[in-house]
């Protein structure tokens, strides 16, 4: 009888840690889907302009290099969520300028992801308008809250 009684006063911890580690783990794997998958939301927000999402994406230590192009408040390296969010502010409101304009529409061709434990480099070319293409270098970083972006490194050609 002692020993039932014991088993049902274990039961309610052992559910609830169950419960915990189950959900804890459920919530990671949910988060950890890859560096590709980041990519992929990432260039997403991006295209449909959505900030909020685009923000997610960001790590808080971000940096950039900007291409050569109007909207670009600096060639030199940016560092920084705060620098970095500035100039994407100023690239997402020029893109809003244009009528009946979504988003830039980066449809990535020669899309290679190298990754290396925790960190990945994603790298990718794009047509841009006429004869022009784009390069971009993305690096990523798996921390405490799943991949996230710690370098942009964006390059035009033509």
């Amino acid at each position: 009888m002692k020993t039932l009684q014991s088993r049902r006063q274990l039961w309610p911890a052992l559910t609830l840690g169950l419960a915990a580690w189950s959900g804890a783990s459920v919530a990671r794997l949910l988060e950890d889907d890859g560096p590709e998958a980041m990519l992929g939301r990432f260039l997403a927000a991006f295209n449909g302009l959505d900030w909020q999402a685009f923000q997610d994406c960001l790590a808080e230590d971000v940096s950039l290099f900007n291409p050569d192009i109007p909207e670009a408040v600096s060639l030199h390296r940016l560092d920084g969520r705060a620098e970095v969010e500035d100039s994407f502010r100023k690239v997402f409101a020029e893109s809003r300028k244009t009528p009946g304009a979504v988003g830039p529409h980066i449809a990535p061709e020669r899309t290679r992801v190298q990754r290396f434990g925790d960190t990945a480099v994603a790298t990718f070319e794009f047509q841009r308008h006429g004869s022009s293409f784009g390069r971009r270098s993305i690096v990523l970083n798996r921390g405490a809250v799943g991949w996230r972006i710690v370098h942009i490194h964006a390059s035009n050609v033509g």
